[in-house]
């Protein structure tokens, strides 16, 4: 894959590879947990991948009406305050994440569910490989556009 190497350009592709992806990806993942859980395969997995799917919306929403806008019309004296803000939610969704995908190693699977608990982790290993490649191209490439023209 070649990285764009404009901010507009950026911006598109992370909208379009990540953020729709996730928002896609997400209820269906927590769907399957919830179904498992009723099997009593996954307590309480379900109920944690919600709440993860919720930070992440909202993270990805205050992205998209805030922070991307701002990069899109050049950037200002408060989008350092902004990246900053969406860096340490990074490095929560990566702390969820590694918690979430401990617990997920952890799980038995009972008879008769195998091939289900194998679809929850394949969805949720996909998902958190995604997650980790789009955290790293907005902290990595994205944001570093702005943050040094925001220091001078």
């Amino acid at each position: 894959m070649t990285v764009p190497t404009t901010a507009p350009e950026l911006i598109d592709h992370i909208l379009t590879r990540f953020h729709e992806t996730h928002r896609r990806e997400l209820p269906g993942i927590v769907g399957l947990a919830r179904q498992l859980e009723a099997k009593g395969t996954t307590p309480t997995l379900a109920d944690d991948l919600d709440l993860m799917a919720q930070a992440l919306d909202m993270h990805m929403f205050k992205e998209e009406m805030r922070l991307f806008p701002m990069m899109e019309q050049g950037g200002n004296t408060l989008i350092a305050h902004l990246i900053e803000d969406m860096q340490a939610e990074h490095l929560s969704h990566a702390d969820v994440a590694a918690e979430l995908e401990r617990r997920l190693a952890d799980l038995a699977a009972p008879a008769g569910t195998e091939s289900e608990v194998a679809a929850l982790r394949a969805a949720i290993g996909k998902l958190f490989d995604d997650l980790t490649l789009h955290m790293q191209l907005e902290d990595d490439v994205l944001f570093p556009m702005f943050v040094d023209r925001s220091v001078t």
